[in-house]
């Protein structure tokens, strides 16, 4: 498992992170024979540190021996595809890199762009979350349907679930993500800005780790004016359940499609708005609101409709808890196994992976 640039853990606050973790603990492991190794070179600041780690994995797997490689990223995966690891299996999450512009640097684009295409023409499977990127790599470069393999992300029901005597706190507008433009934040303070003209009390609390956006968002709301809207900084796994839970609503107006916190609400059974772009029509399906990320008046409306009519906000309750139902790491390691399997008895004619 070639994780650069990330490493496991879930408590990180990123969401690749706790996709490396969540498989880590969920692969059959033991019952199937399979020994897993992970490369991991730990966290990187800054352009220098990252180009060390970068060294460090080329040293890594230079020695490495396996059945089978899966490397987490594109990054990851090119950096295997040109030093010559087979069978290799590329986890592609999304193609931002080739739709959004104008978030992060030019050459951050270009790079990731660079390393795309080349796990895409260079492995020998490529694992994605959703069939709407399926549908954009078969588009954009030709790739055969069946090296293309949807495995969706998951939810860790132990811990996201709905309890008893949990309480709404009445009004509370909830987002959980990174504090950047990319993900909606300034279309969502000022949707909440025409919430709080309608109607009194409301708050709005947003969790989520800093970015290089937040100190605008925090000059954006002070220029909306007086309003309950707090900055919470990142928020521990073990407190997430109990935020979820206390909120109203739960509103992640992204640009830049999936976020794991929506479904982790959902499972919670808060009823969730959502950015209606690339791959979040086809996770939240009909388990919540989708609305255009810059369409402000049209957030505004549909945080008040939940806010203000309770019987539409318990049945998109429980409509987010059935659709939640649908996702966990239990599956999605099972499915990544399947992957394994499926290449490695492509190469050697025998799987090596047992059932």
């Amino acid at each position: 498992m070639v994780c650069y640039p990330y490493s496991p853990s879930k408590d990180r606050g990123r969401g690749l992170d706790r996709y490396i973790f969540e498989l880590l603990q969920n692969l059959p492991g033991t019952r199937s024979g399979m020994k897993l190794h992970t490369l991991h070179q730990g966290l990187a600041s800054g352009v220098m540190a990252a180009g060390a780690k970068l060294l460090r994995l080329i040293a890594d797997l230079l020695v490495a021996k396996a059945d089978v490689y899966h490397a987490m990223t594109p990054i990851g995966g090119a950096t295997a595809a040109l030093l010559g690891k087979a069978p290799l299996v590329v986890s592609i999450h999304d193609m931002l890199p080739f739709n959004v512009k104008g978030y992060d640097y030019s050459w951050k684009l270009w790079y990731m762009r660079v390393c795309t295409i080349i796990s895409t023409r260079k492995s020998d499977a490529i694992i994605v979350p959703y069939e709407v990127t399926k549908t954009e790599l078969i588009s954009r470069f030709n790739v055969k349907e069946s090296k293309i393999h949807v495995v969706n992300y998951g939810v860790d029901h132990s811990n996201y679930h709905p309890v008893a005597g949990d309480r709404k706190v009445p009004g509370r507008v909830l987002y959980i993500g990174e504090v950047s433009r990319s993900k909606g934040v300034d279309a969502l303070i000022r949707a909440f800005t025409i919430v709080k003209k309608r109607i009194n009390g409301v708050e709005l609390l947003i969790g989520g780790k800093r970015s290089k956006d937040t100190p605008w968002l925090e000059v954006l709301c002070r220029e909306m004016g007086p309003g309950n809207i707090a900055f919470l900084g990142y928020i521990p796994e073990d407190k997430l359940r109990d935020y979820y839970s206390s909120a109203t609503v739960m509103v992640f107006p992204s640009r830049s499609g999936f976020g794991l916190s929506t479904l982790e609400a959902m499972a919670c059974g808060t009823p969730v708005v959502v950015g209606s772009v690339f791959d979040a029509p086809e996770f939240v399906g009909d388990g919540g609101i989708l609305v255009h990320p810059d369409d402000i008046k049209g957030m505004a409306t549909n945080i008040l409709r939940v806010l203000t009519e309770p019987e539409y906000r318990e049945m998109l309750s429980k409509k987010a808890i059935d659709r939640a139902k649908a996702f966990s790491w239990e599956r999605t390691a099972q499915e990544t196994a399947d992957v394994y399997t499926e290449v490695t008895q492509s190469k050697s004619g025998k799987s090596v992976i047992l059932k």
